[in-house]
């Protein structure tokens, strides 16, 4: 492709290696979606079944209340696990800073709406982000490299066979399409030379035969 060249990768770091800080905070994070979807599922439910049985006995206004409590107790929890596993992801593409910013405010409202044991956890992944950063930056862990094209295949070099015309080998002895004898290599060509065509030596542009095969100089 026009354009491209070949580029010369990188010394040797250790690119796509994952901190142990990392994985850390990513279990915490996964222990506590887990514990929040099982809350969330379960506030939904009991919200709909308190709605159902207990309102019969405390009143319709009373009931809706505590269902709709119930609801955005569980819709939080569901959004609790669903952001853990999104900074889960972040994680994963070395957005540490960012993760970071994300877990503080999920922390906050697990703490809130989410529950005790969700708010904990979420906590101390969020602490952990500290030394997480500070060895991302001391180790030069970093996402995976941009992929570099192969380096371009070496031309060899090649010249014209003077009894076939077929292009052959510089170190070619002999022509490997008509069996002839290759000239000699030819000369680099100086100013008021040229090139004999039955030998390949540079000689005098005024000189008709060759004295080195004595063939025409031009032929």
């Amino acid at each position: 492709m026009t354009g491209q060249y070949y580029q010369q990768p990188p010394p040797q770091q250790p690119y796509g290696m994952v901190p142990s800080e990392a994985e850390s905070i990513k279990s915490m994070l996964k222990i506590a979606g887990i514990i929040s979807l099982v809350f969330g599922i379960l506030l939904l439910l009991g919200g709909i079944l308190y709605l159902v049985w207990v309102s019969v006995f405390l009143g319709l206004a009373f009931g809706v209340f505590l269902t709709v409590w119930f609801i955005i107790l569980g819709v939080v929890d569901i959004l609790i696990y669903i952001n853990c596993k999104t900074i889960s992801d972040m994680v994963d593409q070395g957005q540490y800073e960012q993760a970071k910013s994300k877990t503080l405010i999920w922390m906050i409202i697990g703490f809130l709406f989410g529950g005790l044991i969700p708010g904990i956890l979420i906590l101390i992944a969020y602490l952990k982000f500290d030394n997480l950063i500070n060895a991302s930056r001391g180790h030069g862990y970093a996402p995976p490299p941009p992929q570099y094209g192969a380096p371009p295949p070496v031309q060899q070099q090649q010249r014209t066979c003077m009894g076939c015309g077929q292009q052959i080998s510089l170190n070619f002895k002999n022509c490997p399409h008509c069996g002839k004898e290759a000239a000699a290599a030819p000369q680099q060509q100086q100013a008021g030379t040229r090139t004999c065509l039955g030998c390949g030596q540079n000689i005098q542009t005024s000189y008709n035969v060759c004295p080195h095969c004595g063939k025409q100089a031009g032929q």
